[in-house]
């Protein structure tokens, strides 16, 4: 009899491990342009589909911020001194970086 309900546990499971290996959803990728660490909220991976908050609070007054998805402009919001990027996760990997300018320079 305890020989069969350990052999029922095992079974129960290892069944509820193979089924969410199954049907596990397809994580993709998010290259941060080696920083990662400036990204509030940041992880490594999401599923297709989901929307991706991150905050950016590495603000100088001096300088204009472009963020690009993918080498494509993005929109961002402000929220309490922070950039806010949203977008929504496509069904590949995605390099996210910021380009800075600094305002105060001199350009002919």
């Amino acid at each position: 009899m305890k020989k069969s309900i350990i052999i029922l546990a095992v079974l129960l499971i290892g069944g509820m491990l193979v089924f969410g290996y199954l049907n596990r959803t397809p994580q993709y990728h998010v290259d941060y342009s080696g920083d990662k660490e400036w990204y509030e909220g940041a992880k490594d991976s999401y599923p297709a589909g989901a929307e991706v908050t991150l905050y950016f609070d590495m603000i100088a007054t001096d300088t204009n911020y472009t963020f690009l998805l993918d080498d494509e402009p993005i929109q961002v919001d402000h929220e309490n001194g922070k950039f806010v990027i949203r977008f929504i996760m496509p069904e590949h990997d995605v390099t996210l970086s910021c380009r800075t300018r600094n305002t105060m320079l001199y350009e002919p």
